[in-house]
């Protein structure tokens, strides 16, 4: 019965990758014009519109439409009102800021509505070199309410959608972009406008889309540089723009359509010492970032920062001169210490745990210990974690692979692609059924580089161990040991990009019969709890909800099985029980404590209603259950159900060895009962950072039924009798 293994799945003072500076003269928001529209030639997927049944072409009608660049200032991110900002798709700067301009051959895309029908049309202009421009068509585009103006236009229908009242637009940032001493490349403007009517020979002021990051180069090398690349963890290039209710435009992670984003962005070109050069990006807060600097034959210098910085739409952010000095330095001598990322200042002892990189080589281990920050920001984001974040010592350690990524195996431990990566981490091209590392190197690694463990304040048994592993494929699995001990692997799925998961397709006929037979879930039901979209940062909470709250699954899969009663059980009487979110039993569960005094838990917060005896769970829909009908060991919403908060923060008391002032009533006075999927108001609501690259992004849609992604099941597998890895 060991192990059990699991699945789910400002101003920036910049610091230097060792003694190198990456110096900054100055960091200013610098009010002016940016960059607007993506490269014409790259077609970007078909968008979708959002409102009624689709879009439909204008008829003809030969209108005209003036357009003109605003001359007015830019604001930050997410506050600029629809008549601010800046056009187009030439900018020339001056002492001023910059003259934005538009290219003869420019088009624009409307969108309107005329008797409860979306129309669109496509607008062309054959002047250039002014801010302003007339556009003409041979549509008919009178008439009608909501005007949406994108530029620049593709003359392509949408698919039909029900997304209430969103509109989206293909348009998308290129991840490679020009330099231009002292300018900006055309091709980089995106910009919308909306008006509720629409008069012919009307003037439209539009607003950019994109941040723009200013820098300049100084040093020796500086005439020698060929490319500049800014890497991040966050989308800044590609994805999509879509529009809604809220009459501003978002930068979407793909969840619409299936936009490509990107975390990096290389701007190609011949610099020059002592000259401007911009990066066109999506606006974002920014946690740290890195620029390599190479001269094309190999030779390069990579400067980090991890201090925060604002892209702000229609804002150019400049982060002054950056001095590389005379030789290219290529990665220099990059730490592998130790980083003790959150100290605890409560309780008895710190409550440890412990991050490792696999598939990292050196010169990713700057990533590496970025994604490691964001999985524990988001992590201790989450409840019970947040309210008793101050128990813990959370610790990123670090190690560099030989090779990037992790080995395919042929989704039965057999490698059939392997990768030289520190901590063998591997799993099937199509499944990760079999995902596993090389558990005795990775807590031996752990046991001999983690302070915690070294200085005697736990054993390896109490510290559990997340494993990043530098591989796009989705996957997430744990791996326990009835003593405490346990892993869970997390690749970085997709860059980061967005994925989602819902609510099991099959529902049994009755909560309490686990021989009444089954049906499908309803699209009510389905949309009832809300959709879960988010990243890997959300497989790292469930998996972590495996091996430190040693929590079991608790959604199932077709076709309908079921549960073991013997194997709950066993589980439930680990020495350090496991499961105990999952019930074997109607009758009698580990929550009854809930169950009797739920009319007083709902006269303190109604929240407390979901709690009940539901069927299913465990990765089966019969003899299994589970205390609420929905929960992040479910569906990875950064939410656990009132029962399971219980049983982390036991855990917390216990490993912070405060045991002993844990009880029902220490546990009610501290509990926190919103999900952010579902809650969003009242004093108990949940309180997030408010980045959604350090938050997450949940939607909550209704009552559309759109086709989903849905990352891969994989069969949940039990390994009998293995020992214990040795120097545990």
């Amino acid at each position: 019965m060991d192990p059990s293994f699991h699945h789910s799945a400002g101003k920036p003072v910049v610091t230097s990758l060792l003694a190198l500076a990456l110096l900054v003269s100055g960091c200013t928001e610098v009010e002016g014009p940016l960059p607007l529209r993506p490269d014409g030639s790259r077609a970007a997927s078909e968008a979708r519109v959002s409102r009624l049944d689709g879009e439909v072409r204008a008829p003809k009608g030969n209108k005209i439409l003036t357009l003109k660049a605003s001359s007015n200032l830019g604001v930050p991110v997410e506050s600029v009102p629809e008549e601010e900002g800046f056009t187009r798709a030439v900018i020339e700067p001056d002492s001023e800021g910059a003259a934005v301009l538009w290219e003869a051959g420019d088009s624009i895309k409307v969108q309107f509505l005329k008797d409860e029908v979306l129309y669109y049309a496509v607008l062309r202009t054959e002047e250039g070199g002014s801010s302003e421009a007339v556009f003409t068509t041979d549509d008919d585009i009178l008439g009608g309410t909501e005007y949406t103006w994108f530029s620049p236009g593709y003359e392509r229908k949408h698919d039909n959608s029900p997304y209430t009242r969103h509109r989206v637009f293909g348009l998308s940032l290129p991840q490679s972009q020009t330099a231009v001493a002292d300018g900006i490349s055309s091709g980089m403007s995106l910009a919308f406008a909306s008006t509720d009517s629409f008069e012919d020979g009307m003037s439209v002021s539009f607003t950019n889309l994109p941040a723009l990051l200013r820098f300049r180069l100084s040093g020796g090398i500086a005439g020698s540089v060929k490319s500049v690349t800014l890497k991040t963890t966050s989308g800044i290039a590609g994805m999509e723009v879509w529009y809604n209710a809220s009459g501003y435009p978002s930068y979407d992670q793909g969840y619409f359509s299936n936009t490509v984003w990107f975390t990096s962005v290389t701007l190609n070109g011949d610099f020059e010492a002592g000259k401007e050069y911009h990066i066109a990006l999506w606006p974002r807060e920014l946690n740290g970032f890195e620029m390599e600097f190479s001269d094309g034959e190999g030779n390069f210098t990579t400067l980090r920062t991890q201090e925060k910085i604002t892209l702000g739409r229609s804002v150019v952010t400049d982060i002054g001169t950056i001095n590389l000095g005379d030789s290219f330095r290529g990665l220099g001598s990059i730490s592998t210490a130790p980083v003790k990322y959150m100290s605890a200042t409560e309780g008895t002892k710190p409550v440890s745990v412990a991050i490792i990189p696999d598939g990292f080589t050196l010169g990713e281990l700057p990533l590496y210990e970025s994604l490691a920050k964001m999985a524990y920001d988001f992590l201790f984001d989450t409840e019970p974690y947040k309210t008793y974040k101050n128990r813990f010592n959370a610790w990123i350690l670090k190690v560099a692979s030989n090779e990037s990524g992790a080995g395919i195996t042929d989704g039965n431990y057999n490698v059939i692609t392997p990768v030289d990566n520190y901590f063998s981490s591997q799993w099937g091209e199509s499944s990760y059924s079999d995902m596993k590392s090389d558990d005795k190197k990775v807590f031996n690694f752990v046991s001999s580089n983690c302070e915690d463990i070294t200085k005697g304040i736990h054993p390896i048994d109490e510290v559990p161990v997340i494993i990043i592993v530098n591989d796009n494929r989705y996957g997430g699995v744990a791996w326990t040991w009835p003593a405490g001990s346990g892993y869970c692997i997390i690749p970085w799925a997709y860059s980061g990009r967005m994925t989602g998961w819902s609510y099991p397709s099959i529902v049994p006929l009755s909560e309490s019969d686990p021989k009444g037979g089954y049906r499908d879930r309803t699209s009510e039901e389905k949309w009832l709890y809300g959709k879960s979209n988010g990243d890997w940062r959300n497989t790292v909470v469930h998996e972590f909800g495996h091996i430190f709250g040693r929590l079991a699954d608790e959604y199932w899969k077709s076709p309908p099985s079921t549960a073991s009663v013997s194997t709950i059980n066993s589980r439930h009487n680990y020495a350090v029980p496991s499961g105990l979110n999952i019930s074997a039993s109607y009758s009698t569960t580990p929550w009854d404590e809930f169950i009797q005094r739920r009319d007083e838990l709902m006269g303190i917060d109604e929240r407390y209603s979901r709690i009940g005896k539901y069927q299913g769970g465990g990765t089966h829909i019969f003899g299994a259950w589970r205390s609420e009908r929905v929960s992040g060991m479910m569906d990875n919403r950064q939410y656990f159900n009132a029962w399971s908060r219980y049983l982390i923060a036991q855990r917390i008391m216990k490993l912070s060895g405060d045991e002993s002032q844990f009880n029902f009533d220490y546990w009610l006075s501290h509990d926190v009962t919103a999900d952010p999927l579902r809650d969003s108001e009242g004093d108990n609501a949940s309180t997030r950072s408010g980045d959604p690259d350090r938050s997450g992004r949940y939607y909550y849609i209704f009552p559309h039924d759109p086709e989903e992604y849905l990352p891969p099941d994989a069969p949940v597998q039990y390994v009998d009798d293995e020992p214990a890895p040795p120097g545990i």
